[in-house]
């Protein structure tokens, strides 16, 4: 992975991250940004130097910094967001500066109490007593319980999910702008003082090309050709059976094969439509591994050597695609993670089959120089290995190559649950990976896009409409079982996403939804809502409703519904069952949740 593309990585990843945290922190979303922003913009100035050193840290505590640069000595003397937990900030202000970055640090900044101590400058026996402390502060100052006030702490990261996201380049840009001003400003002070001394001085010729001068490093010289470094890997760089046995101690692991044919077309796991991501690969490898336990476990591990890192970058990309847009019968997206690097992150997804028997998958891929290592894991039952031993196993499975493909190498990794990487089509909607298994019906689900204009999603109960001055885009999309004939026509799922001209609007939005749904059984007696639970997450928050509607004296039909929030975008899911054909209320949760996990690639 080349430094640009390293940066860009660890940009995207943390980016909404570390501005949450500075938000949290300093109190004024727009001083936030752009403190954020400058930081990073140090950061990649000063890469070569941080990379290796918890940059995450360094830009979070750089961009602290200029908050209390913009703000002077008052840094929380902010503008009070109308969508923010306004009361929530003044407690945090009323703290000590170092205890409210570690409050922030440990809840939004998903840091240990070692790590938020360490990037704040204080002892870890300081920092439990000095968290302690602020801690009971803010539960007598909020009255509420500290768990109360940890969700409160988490769902201040709605309030910068509207900001708009500079691309990585303009940051890069930025930067070297900065360097090269700074640059001039002392070239131009030199030849003042030079000047003023009555002689201009060089040494040799002035105009001496870079090729004239071999005792200097040219800038921008090439590294050693890559395609080269390849050519030594083969299947020596593979995965081991000791390696792989660490997924599954217990059991005896042995290789069953390895095939390196690259005109083989037949995949190697579930859901690939091809074996090989990369169209022209310059060598490829495959090895799979089989257990003696009872699970009948299974592990294949696929190396695929590109002719440029472009093109590996490429491959990799489209292997995780092929994945997150997974369309098999009863298949489902349980989890994802990712796997911190210093020189470049890799994920994991875990899939699961709800066929008999239930299976599970885990999946990583791996990206170094040229090569891209791709590791399934296949077993029984609905739990795979640990994800830790397999982010290891995935990390030894490109440490191996790594150096012949003139990638980057280290044992130094961090998992982290994740976010599903986007589907390739309406990545802001759910995808066909995330919706549940019905019954015993063994076919895939399909969705297509409908017009908003008449919301699919609304109900009698809320009758919702995204629609009017304050409603910028909307667009809806249903899913069915097609193939499945039995199923009454009524049965699928809808969903309506629209982005609203502020959050505020899209929370007034729901707040407006909600009431008419609790209203509902007072207008209409024949409707009773049974169901009703509420669930937030990093950046959003929803409710699901089971509504009930007597269709017939003693008979009633119900449905399920989720409405979901995340900054000004609002998402409503209406799941609409047939006699047996249903899901539990759990599962329509989990699904509304990964809803409100799309609603972060809305554009």
């Amino acid at each position: 992975m080349t430094r640009v593309d390293e940066f860009n990585s660890f940009y995207s990843s943390t980016f909404a991250d570390a501005v949450q945290v500075t938000y949290a922190v300093c109190g004024d979303r727009q001083v936030a940004f752009e403190a954020t922003v400058d930081a990073y913009r140090r950061a990649w100035r000063d890469w070569t130097k941080i990379r290796n050193h918890h940059p995450l840290g360094w830009v979070r505590n750089e961009a602290w910094k200029l908050t209390a640069l913009s703000r002077s000595t008052h840094p929380l003397r902010r503008k009070h967001e109308e969508d923010s937990d306004t009361q929530l900030l003044e407690a945090l202000a009323e703290l000590s500066v170092d205890d409210r970055r570690l409050i922030v640090l440990m809840t939004l900044g998903n840091t240990d109490l070692e790590e938020a101590s360490r990037e704040v400058g204080v002892p870890a026996e300081e920092g439990i007593e000095n968290v302690t402390t602020a801690l009971a502060s803010l539960e007598g100052g909020l009255r509420q319980s500290i768990d109360t006030i940890e969700r409160r702490m988490h769902s201040l990261a709605a309030a910068t999910d509207s900001l708009t996201v500079p691309p990585a380049a303009t940051v890069r840009t930025a930067a070297k702008r900065g360097r090269q001003r700074n640059t001039v400003l002392l070239v131009a002070a030199a030849v003042v003082v030079i000047l003023g001394g009555g002689f201009v001085a060089t040494e040799g010729d002035a105009l001496a090309t870079s090729s004239a001068l071999p005792q200097r490093q040219k800038i921008g010289a090439e590294r050693p050709d890559v395609l080269l470094d390849a050519e030594k890997i083969d299947t020596g760089n593979l995965l081991s059976s000791a390696q792989v046995s660490e997924l599954d101690p217990e059991s005896t692991w042995k290789i069953d094969g390895t095939d390196e044919n690259v005109d083989n077309t037949t995949p190697y796991a579930t859901c690939p439509t091809k074996r090989y991501a990369d169209k022209d690969p310059l060598k490829v490898f495959v090895r799979t591994f089989n257990a003696d336990g009872v699970t009948d476990e299974r592990v294949a591990q696929a190396i695929e050597v590109s002719r440029s890192e472009d093109t590996a970058s490429k491959t990799y990309e489209r292997l995780v695609q092929w994945y997150s847009d997974c369309e098999h019968p009863r298949v489902q997206l349980v989890a994802a993670y990712t796997v911190q690097r210093p020189f470049g992150d890799f994920q994991i997804l875990r899939l699961r089959s709800h066929r008999s028997p239930e299976r599970t998958f885990t999946v990583g891929f791996s990206h170094s120089g040229t090569v891209t290592s791709t590791l399934v894991h296949e077993a029984d039952g609905a739990s795979g290995p640990s994800i830790q031993a397999f982010a290891r196993t995935l990390n030894d499975s490109v440490a191996k190559v790594c150096k012949d493909s003139g990638g980057e190498c280290t044992d130094a990794i961090t998992v982290r649950r994740t976010d599903p990487p986007p589907t390739s089509e309406a990545p802001s909607f759910l995808g066909i990976v995330d919706l549940p298994p019905i019954r015993n019906v063994d076919k895939v689900w399909a969705g297509a896009s409908v017009s908003a204009k008449t919301n699919p999603a609304a109900t009698q109960c809320d009758n919702a409409a995204f629609r009017g001055k304050d409603v910028t885009r909307a667009q809806a999309r249903i899913y069915v079982l097609y193939q499945a004939t039995t199923l009454p026509k009524q049965f699928g799922v809808a969903e309506t996403v629209g982005r609203f001209s502020s959050p505020a609007k899209a929370k007034a939005f729901v707040a407006s939804v909600t009431k008419r749904l609790d209203g509902c059984s007072d207008r209409n007696l024949s409707a009773k809502i049974d169901q009703h639970e509420e669930f937030k997450g990093t950046g959003y928050s929803g409710d699901v409703w089971r509504v009930g509607v007597e269709v017939t004296k003693g008979n009633r039909a119900y449905y399920r519904m989720s409405l979901i929030r995340r900054g000004a975008d609002v998402a409503q899911v209406t799941f609409t069952p047939a006699g047996t054909y249903d899901i539990t209320q759990k599962a329509f949760e989990a699904m509304a949740t990964r809803a409100a996990t799309r609603l972060k690639y809305a554009k």
